[in-house]
């Protein structure tokens, strides 16, 4: 008996799907030889958000975008370390608001969160108490009831204040084996001085002097209506605007109590290098800066590519010398820094403990041979599409461009902070680079911060 041979026919309804896409890659011959054509970005949308005020005078900017039901909700106060009498009150404050109101104790606020699938987050900065509510806007009702209890009604419970003083305090002797953390409040110090918000150390035993009464007048004065701006993203309607309103907008709230701004003075840096020891290390952490100008002034835009070239991204000169040439770390970051009342340039970087030194000599050249030689045409095309494509990606989403303008609202800056931003990136000169270079980034200008090794 002849058997027929059968050819069962190839379906791909239950293949795997990168099986599927291996055939049709091999179908398709693709010339894996040449790279895919660079294209330069030529317009970037910038959507404006929209400014209105509650009844309460509450500054709200709205960002109505998206695709998906979703919210959220930043409020931000002028509560940040910058208004505190004690170390580390505004921290404990902020964080501490989702442990307990006179309605709902830490862990009921918890539950009723993750029944409706929502988040509340609180992140004390230098300047500001910022507190974000994420949620579905079908739910958002009874979200934003817990949003407003915790901001308004928070009772600061004694145990939980004592409990998370207890596990804040394990956590800052831990961080404090850490060379980077000592790096950073050493060099933060060093540059501001003792006495200033921006420089002072937080010590272990400022955990025993916090106190409930302490945080509750810090409350009091500071998480008032008139000290807050918000601004919200999502799917933004005319129902949601009337929750905002009703919530938070129809009347004044807190105690309104007028706190005026204290003025501090930087001093000139005492020294320009400190070395603290930590024997045992395998790293040592290094930081590199100086007092600069901050975000609004008229050369921080040209001068923020003048610090990408040097440190802001993963090709840039820093990167390839101190890490690819020499072999001296795994990372290595130049940043310029913008508080509300000052900016600075940090250099960072952890390097091998046996090669500290020669990782600082290193750092100084190349800010050298920024002030003295031309950056190429080369270089600065691959800057400037970084630096544009950074920007595009910023805005790829609701969320992503509230998170982009909180800064620009929080600091009362322009509102065509970004287009400006682009002309900067698109017109720089090679000249400019070195005359900026020369007026803002000369090495021996630097304040040097070592923590670990220093051989």
């Amino acid at each position: 008996m002849k058997f027929k041979k059968r050819h069962r026919k190839f379906s791909t309804e239950k293949t795997h799907p990168l099986f599927i896409i291996y055939l049709k890659n091999k179908r398709m011959k693709l010339d894996r030889r040449n790279h895919p054509e660079f294209k330069n970005i030529e317009h970037i949308n910038i959507p404006i958000p929209e400014r209105i005020e509650l009844n309460n005078g509450i500054e709200t900017f709205i960002i109505n975008a998206g695709t998906q039901d979703v919210v959220k909700i930043d409020i931000t106060f002028n509560a940040g370390g910058w208004y505190q009498e004690k170390p580390i009150i505004a921290t404990v404050v902020n964080e501490m608001l989702i442990e307990g109101t006179k309605e709902y104790t830490s862990q009921q606020i918890a539950e009723k969160l993750d029944f409706y699938g929502a988040f509340i987050h609180a992140q004390p900065t230098k300047d500001f108490g910022n507190v974000t509510l994420y949620t579905l806007k079908k739910y958002l009702p009874e979200t934003i009831l817990i949003l407003e209890d915790i901001i308004k009604n928070p009772v600061f419970p004694e145990h939980e204040l004592n409990t998370y003083l207890n596990k804040r305090k394990q956590q800052f002797q831990v961080e404090l084996e850490k060379v980077s953390n000592v790096a950073r409040r050493e060099f933060n110090e060093q540059l501001f001085g003792k006495s200033h918000p921006y420089g002072v150390k937080t010590k272990i035993e400022d955990y025993n002097c916090v106190s409930q009464k302490d945080i509750v007048q810090f409350h009091k004065t500071h998480y008032q209506s008139n000290k807050c701006k918000i601004l919200l993203s999502g799917k933004i309607d005319k129902t949601v605007l009337a929750l905002l309103e009703k919530h938070f907008g129809n009347e004044d709230w807190g105690f309104n109590a007028t706190v005026e701004s204290a003025q501090f003075d930087i001093p000139h840096p005492v020294k320009m290098e400190t070395y603290i020891e930590k024997k045992d290390v395998s790293q040592s952490a290094i930081r590199l800066g100086k007092i600069l100008i901050k975000n609004g002034h008229p050369d921080f835009h040209k001068l923020n590519i003048v610090n990408t070239i040097l440190g802001g991204y993963f090709g840039s000169r820093l990167m390839k010398t101190i890490r690819e040439e020499k072999g001296y770390t795994y990372g290595i970051n130049s940043v310029l820094v913008s508080l509300k009342n000052a900016g600075f340039l940090v250099i960072l970087s952890e390097v091998g403990a046996d090669v500290a030194k020669k990782a600082i000599q290193e750092i100084l050249n190349e800010v050298k041979k920024l002030r003295e030689e031309k950056v190429s045409v080369e270089e600065l095309d691959l800057v400037r599409n970084y630096m544009l494509g950074d920007l595009l990606r910023s805005f790829d989403g609701p969320f992503e461009i509230s998170s982009s303008f909180k800064n620009i609202i929080d600091f009362g800056l322009e509102i065509n902070y970004f287009n400006e931003a682009i002309d900067a990136i698109k017109n720089i000169t090679p000249e400019e680079i070195i005359e900026l270079a020369n007026k803002y980034l000369h090495e021996d200008t630097l304040i040097r911060t070592i923590a670990g090794k220093y051989n």
